[in-house]
């Protein structure tokens, strides 16, 4: 037992030192987004929309849908895609494997005839049953296949698109009609080199706790996963956000495996092994961000996916980007999976400590700062670095609520 208590204080201490110093990095990614986005603010980037809704410079741009059901959210989605405003817009839907009810319920809703035109196999995927168009005035077509998975139906997408350009959209995301025309600049500024565009905001914050802790969490990642991966051309989309990416890209890469995380860590690893000059670009607009969580299970269920996409791309880093993998994960890892853990086996050993005497009311303060501390010192960074890289951009109530708001978040929450 003489033993155990030296073991034990040093332990401690050295997982609070290490929590420290990851507290430290992690609030050193939020400076370094900070700095980003003042670079960008203080550039400009001037609205061409007006313009390239006319211009037949704009290249045509095929937004997919993979919709899990033929529920009316479903529907109101794929709806929302056909009411973009673009000078060609395309909306390809792919059905996995639908029962005859569903099939029947999208032919009734987009007035659907079977459509002669060719699928091509750029993509293995399973067998396409059939390809269906609107008898109405509206570029939309669906595509009936044998169940595959979501991945699959977003290869298929591919496949039957005909535009040089795919667009994604998150269908738990609120998105402006003109997101595509927002888009399509940062790649027509240089196209070559321009294999995707990430796009978006955070969450704004709404009047309960719980959804200012999801706007916090989104923050947090907006300024790191974005910004601050912009600075080394390793962004990575968050949930919420719009992606654009060239079609052919896609195709070279070996297509989707996963969601929009895994497609761009794809992208990103295929062109640094390419060792050709490429960009993903990151356009902090307000074009589509997440929807605020309304109560603790939505919250919940917010965090949880973002989680498991991110567990996703970290198991299958090395099929993903090669040993590129590590490189765009790294701090996302530490930051998001070991530094939970560990704060967990502190907080145990500070607790057992305290009791049997072995851990004295210094440390155990050390721990608390190491962690709750430093997580608030992150949270209300990421509010104020917000406002210094882009001024006016919150009205001065939601800061002094998310502000509140960071305070019991790390009390026990992101813990």
């Amino acid at each position: 037992m003489e033993s155990i208590g030296p073991a034990v204080f040093w332990t401690v201490q050295a997982l609070a030192v290490l929590l420290f110093l990851l507290g430290v990095g992690s609030f050193r990614a939020l400076v370094q987004g900070c700095f980003t986005l003042r670079r960008r603010d203080r550039a400009g980037s001037p609205d061409y929309s007006d313009v390239l809704l006319k211009s037949a410079l704009a290249p045509a741009v095929t937004t997919i849908a993979v919709p899990p059901d033929a529920l009316p959210e479903s529907r109101q989605f794929a709806r929302r895609l056909l009411d973009l405003h673009f000078g060609r817009n395309e909306v390809v839907i792919v059905l996995d494997g639908p029962s005859e009810a569903e099939m029947l319920t999208w032919s009734s809703e987009f007035k659907l005839y079977r459509s002669a035109r060719p699928v091509e196999r750029k993509l293995p995927t399973a067998p396409v049953r059939g390809v269906y168009e609107s008898r109405d005035p509206i570029r939309v077509v669906v595509v009936d296949k044998e169940p595959g998975g979501t991945a699959d139906a977003w290869n298929a997408g591919v496949n039957v698109a005909t535009s040089p350009v795919i667009g994604l959209l998150d269908p738990e995301s609120e998105f402006a009609p003109t997101v595509l025309l927002r888009m399509i600049q940062p790649m027509l500024e240089a196209f070559e080199e321009t294999v995707a565009v990430c796009g978006g905001e955070s969450i704004p914050a709404a009047a309960d706790l719980t959804s200012r802790w999801g706007a916090l969490e989104s923050l947090r990642a907006w300024m790191t996963r974005g910004a601050a991966f912009a600075s080394r051309n390793l962004v990575l989309p968050i949930p919420g956000s719009a992606v654009l990416a060239r079609r052919d890209s896609i195709i070279t890469s070996g297509g989707f495996t996963g969601g929009a995380l895994e497609l761009i860590m794809r992208l990103h690893g295929y062109a640094l092994a390419s060792q050709k000059p490429y960009h993903i670009a990151f356009l902090p607009a307000p074009v589509s961000f997440g929807r605020a969580p309304r109560g603790m299970a939505e919250l919940r269920r917010m965090v949880r996916r973002d989680q498991r996409e991110l567990a996703l791309a970290f198991r299958h880093r090395k099929s993903l980007a090669g040993p590129f993998g590590w490189r765009m994960l790294q701090d996302l890892y530490l930051d998001r999976s070991v530094r939970p853990k560990l704060e967990t086996v502190a907080y145990v050993l500070t607790a057992a400590g305290l009791v049997m005497g072995w851990v004295d009311w210094k440390l155990a303060g050390f721990v608390l700062l190491s962690t709750a501390a430093m997580g608030m010192v992150q949270s209300l960074g990421a509010v104020v670095l917000r406002e210094l890289a882009q001024p006016a951009r919150s009205a001065p109530a939601q800061i002094a609520s998310l502000f509140l708001a960071a305070i019991p978040e790390n009390l026990g929450y992101r813990q």
